[in-house]
């Protein structure tokens, strides 16, 4: 049997472009640590390289996100006229369902554990059904994911990962997984085993990136005494690694210096805003503004780099804000900013459906423009117009090569443990990549007003295909 797994992708700025950055989709590796040992498997993410249309194969596997789900279709569709069978898996497909049935064979529904092993059984004795929706049997049936598969000559920058939890106990109004999705974690005698027995190692950049991987937790400090455990046990396999986890976390000095020790060198962390009514709008009471200094003073003197997402367009942000935000991050002093989005009604959230009732949802608006690089609301304060001309402005200004240099100016001599420093460099083209999703001039950035991508107009026109529309 032949099996491709594929991560869908479409860049913000809607042109032909990829996006070859340390974060990436792992679900194709995941999915197939699922697979039967004796299925002959072929993975993609399409953020690196295009998906060959040429292939043959039995079974597709597509993964994909909101934003990526008119684009995928269309892989299916075409896939699916040369006889082959295709499944979708993701929030989307989870979330509409119905929809999504319209142009895959089947659609799996939530955790893939269950699901992948019984769609591929039911392939092979002619049984698929329409919809697998087999509940979860938990954290402990995670399967080592197959690193194995994966070329690192074509994905140079991308670091092998590995699940220790799922889920997240906080409860932030715009987050998909609010009311979706609970917070648990594996046994950490599983995780060790995956990290000692299961992991590649990415030897390009002539070896910054060796024996270094991440965690792919939406939240990896959800319990604080699970974190603490399993950094006891990291210790000894003296691995190079990063995370991604909220701000409560940061501000345990003992904790932040195990990890360390234990060889966590960069953390990503939403700080969302830095407007205290734009917080509080977002429902994220974990975030304390007033410690920021004293967060990133520990985290960088304990040896970690500490990243932040920042948002445009939350219910508390005003013009005056949004104007002074850069200048807000100066006076910190050192703070690295990886990622600058536009605040999202993704559907399933709690904030979809209060924007919903207050009709402030914009009209027109496709599966496509819920990417979080989209005005697809309007702010309390902001006309959307303005959030775009905001987004676009931050994203040049934070992602320019002066905000690197007084990046790597502030954080180098911050510490001399082992592998910050090129930790602390590697992490310039990350904050130079907020530059990459307005380098299209064309764009809007407001729903209902952007072109999708012009192959996947042309390909959805030929095949009669309608983007599915959600206002």
């Amino acid at each position: 049997m032949r099996i491709a797994i594929i991560a869908t992708y479409t860049h913000p700025t809607r042109l032909p472009a990829k996006e070859r950055t340390i974060q990436h989709s792992s679900a194709p590796e995941l999915i197939a640590g699922l697979c039967p040992e004796d299925v002959d498997i072929e993975i993609y993410n399409e953020k690196e390289e295009d998906i060959p249309l040429d292939r043959d194969w039995d079974l597709v596997f597509f993964s994909y996100l909101h934003a990526f789900y008119e684009h995928t279709k269309v892989l299916s569709t075409l896939f699916r006229q040369r006889g082959m069978i295709t499944v979708a898996g993701g929030r989307h497909a989870s979330y509409f369902p119905e929809d999504a049935q319209k142009h895959f064979d089947a659609v799996a529904i939530g955790e893939p554990e269950a699901n992948v092993p019984a769609i591929i059984e039911d392939f092979k004795h002619k049984k698929l059904k329409g919809v697998y929706n087999l509940p979860s049997p938990g954290p402990c049936s995670i399967r080592p994911y197959r690193w194995n598969l994966l070329n690192f000559k074509r994905t140079r920058v991308k670091l092998a990962g590995i699940e220790a939890s799922r889920g997240c106990p906080f409860a932030c109004n715009f987050c998909v997984l609010t009311g979706n999705e609970r917070y648990r974690y594996r046994p950490i005698p599983d995780v060790i085993s995956d990290i000692r027995d299961h992991m590649t190692w990415n030897k390009n950049l002539f070896g910054v990136m060796d024996n270094a991987f991440k965690f792919l937790d939406n939240n990896l400090g959800g319990s604080p005494e699970y974190l603490r455990e399993l950094c006891e046990a990291l210790i000894p396999l003296h691995k190079i690694w990063g995370c991604a986890l909220t701000f409560n976390i940061l501000r345990d000095s003992s904790l932040v210096k195990l990890m360390a020790r234990a060889g966590c060198r960069f953390i990503y962390t939403g700080l969302e805003s830095l407007n205290p009514e734009s917080i509080a709008s977002m429902n994220k009471r974990q975030n304390k503004l007033a410690e920021l200094d004293s967060v990133m003073r520990l985290a960088y003197s304990s040896g970690i780099l500490l990243s932040f997402g920042l948002l445009v367009g939350a219910d508390g942000d005003t013009n005056e804000y949004l104007e002074k935000l850069p200048q807000y991050i100066a006076d910190l002093g050192w703070c690295a900013v990886t990622f600058v989005g536009i605040v999202c009604p993704y559907p399933e959230t709690p904030f979809f459906r209060h924007v919903e009732a207050e009709k402030r949802l914009l009209p027109g608006t496709i599966s496509r423009d819920y990417d979080s690089y989209t005005v697809c609301h309007r702010p309390k304060k902001l006309d959307p117009s303005e959030v775009a001309e905001h987004y676009v402005r931050l994203s040049r200004k934070l992602g320019s090569l002066p905000m690197v240099l007084r990046h790597y100016r502030s954080t180098f001599f911050l510490s001399d443990i082992p592998r910050y420093k090129s930790t602390i460099l590697v992490s310039g083209s990350e904050i130079l990549s907020l530059r990459n999703p307005v380098r299209n001039p064309s764009r809007t950035y407001i729903a209902g007003r952007d072109p999708i991508e012009e192959w996947d107009q042309r390909q959805m026109a030929a095949l009669g295909l309608q983007p599915q529309r959600l206002t």
